[in-house]
């Protein structure tokens, strides 16, 4: 990151909330050359990654794309609740495979894990349906034409931190949105096409919001990881 007191930005998926507590004060014992200066725990998400999409289509074309999504699936409203049946280890291979390479076809993944093409979506479908496995989308912004991306913190009152973060959750600028601990509470991450744009950003989509007290601003220069990778705990006893 560029400005402010922070030089590198990680979100983490903690195993529990005491580990992200304790790195302001333990830090990260493999990386003796790392100081932790601050640290925040999500509180509520009003946007992820996955749920942004570059405004580069009208909104004729967009609707147009939404009508015609193929929904395998039933709703969630629909579909009873996920069942709680642990992981095979060739459950936990086909994941493997499709974090991998998500688009990978059902073909070669028959052929890794030594099933008929019909057994392998199948599979798939179970991982799908019990909600073990789920579909995430992470879009690079400078490829659709979004290359400036910056991370902005914000101080809100916290009677308006439910409508402000709302309400930057629905711009197409902001590429996520999340209430978080600190005294700057809400973080933003933005993507514009140009520097100069952040201004714009800052004084139209920012300043029409006045319980906005106070803000921090940070380019991102460099980004060395997009999205995390969760892993499967082994099993003690393997299952076929």
């Amino acid at each position: 990151m560029s400005g402010g007191h922070a030089a590198l930005w990680c979100d983490l998926l903690a195993e529990s909330p005491q580990l992200t507590r304790s790195l302001p004060a333990n830090g990260f014992p493999a990386l003796p050359g790392a100081e932790v200066l601050d640290a925040h725990v999500t509180l509520r998400p009003f946007k992820s990654e996955a749920q942004w999409h570059a405004p580069v289509l009208t909104e004729e074309e967009e609707q147009r794309l939404r009508s015609s999504l193929v929904r395998p699936l039933p709703g969630r409203a629909d579909r009873p609740a996920p069942t709680s049946r642990p992981l095979t280890p060739t459950d936990r291979r086909i994941a493997e495979e499709l974090i991998r390479n998500a688009r990978v076809s059902l073909t070669d993944l028959a052929g890794t894990v030594g099933f008929s093409v019909a057994t392998a979506g199948r599979r798939v479908t179970s991982l799908l349906e019990r909600q073990a496995l789920r579909l995430r989308v992470l879009v690079e912004p400078a490829l659709l034409g979004r290359p400036v991306e910056a991370r902005l913190r914000l101080r809100v009152p916290p009677s308006a931190l439910e409508p402000v973060g709302t309400a930057l959750a629905g711009c197409p600028d902001v590429r996520s949105c999340a209430a978080v601990t600190g005294s700057y509470n809400l973080l933003v991450d933005v993507c514009l096409e140009r520097e100069a744009d952040l201004y714009g950003f800052l004084t139209d989509v920012l300043g029409a919001h006045p319980p906005i007290g106070d803000v921090e601003t940070q380019f991102v220069t460099r980004v060395h990881k997009r999205g995390p990778v969760v892993t499967a705990a082994p099993t003690a006893a393997p299952r076929p």
